[in-house]
């Protein structure tokens, strides 16, 4: 007879476990489609980018949704032959500042460190284009982001600039930049608080980072998955308990000793299925298995704010 040992709720976020004497558990048909959890990541993006329009004469502020001013001289845009550009371009810009946003568009908080993955915290991930009859435009002299600190928890000195790429896979890691790139922490009158200031020479991913390091070394986390969940149709996450602007992967090196929840996603009917393992603590070389019965199904929404509403 199966017998339910455990049920509690966080957030909106509901874990169960269960066992079983003398039956026989027949575990569901459901197998995750990789190309379906890609669209909704990508769809995921899409609607939370913002749009505007400027005259590539003129210098462009824009104001974003959370407060961040961009700043473009409009003079410096280029074409991808060199050639000055004139006339309307079009703009647009991503800001992600916490997990559960992190997580359902899958832009996480990763940065390469001599070689390996490792975790960060964030100031913000951006993502800001220029473009013009869909071509995407360059600047010879770079733009400005100037990000209230608020949005993330307060003000970190040891904040640095990052640079995002994107893989074959379609996932994003971060490095750290120095070269034609400027960043301040401080006051600035355009957002009249202190904010994280760059000044970046490349219309692309860009991320006020630092790596997260408890002193006590780094390890790899192994996951054992549902049958029919592998890397290709599924993804791990990992939620730091006290970093809600950070999001690993299931391939970052772990600092030992961070409290984590462990994410498991696919996609469902335009949402998710999904399952969170109660907060545990890293040690080293563990092993975390997820089961069918930790799946539930959540809407977009409910899973990110879920995700933010983890303690």
């Amino acid at each position: 007879m199966k017998k339910l040992i455990q049920l509690f709720g966080i957030g909106s976020l509901i874990f169960s476990t269960a066992a079983c004497s003398n039956d026989t558990l027949t575990e569901p048909t459901f197998t995750p489609d990789g190309t379906a959890l890609k669209n909704l990541y990508a769809n995921n993006l899409a609607a939370i980018t913002q749009h505007d329009t400027f005259d590539a004469s003129q210098t462009f502020t824009f104001t974003s949704a959370k407060g961040v001013k961009v700043v473009i001289q409009g003079s410096c845009l280029k074409k991808q032959n060199g050639a000055p550009v004139t006339g309307e371009v079009d703009f647009s810009y991503v800001e992600i500042f916490d997990r559960g946003t992190m997580l359902a568009t899958n832009k996480p908080t990763v940065g390469i460190q001599n070689g390996e993955p490792k975790l960060l915290t964030s100031g913000g991930e951006f993502l800001v284009k220029v473009s013009q009859n869909n071509e995407e435009l360059q600047t010879s002299c770079g733009y400005s982001i100037h990000a209230p600190t608020s949005l993330t928890g307060g003000t970190d000195p040891e904040m640095e600039a990052f640079a995002g790429a994107i893989d074959n896979d379609g996932n994003l890691t971060w490095e750290s930049i120095t070269q034609n790139t400027e960043m301040w922490t401080g006051f600035n009158q355009s957002v009249n608080a202190d904010a994280y200031n760059v000044i970046f020479n490349a219309f692309d991913w860009f991320n006020y980072d630092k790596f997260l390091n408890l002193g006590q070394g780094f390890t790899s986390v192994t996951f054992v998955t549902p049958a029919g969940f592998n890397n290709s149709n599924s993804s791990v996450f990992m939620a730091t308990k006290t970093r809600p602007n950070s999001l690993a992967f299931a391939s970052t090196k772990m600092p030992i000793g961070s409290e984590v929840y462990y994410i498991l996603v696919a996609e469902f009917n335009n949402g998710f299925k999904y399952a969170v393992k109660p907060v545990s603590t890293i040690t080293p070389n563990q092993t975390i298995t997820f089961t069918y019965a930790e799946l539930q199904n959540g809407t977009i929404q409910q899973v990110i704010d879920g995700i933010n509403d983890l303690p």
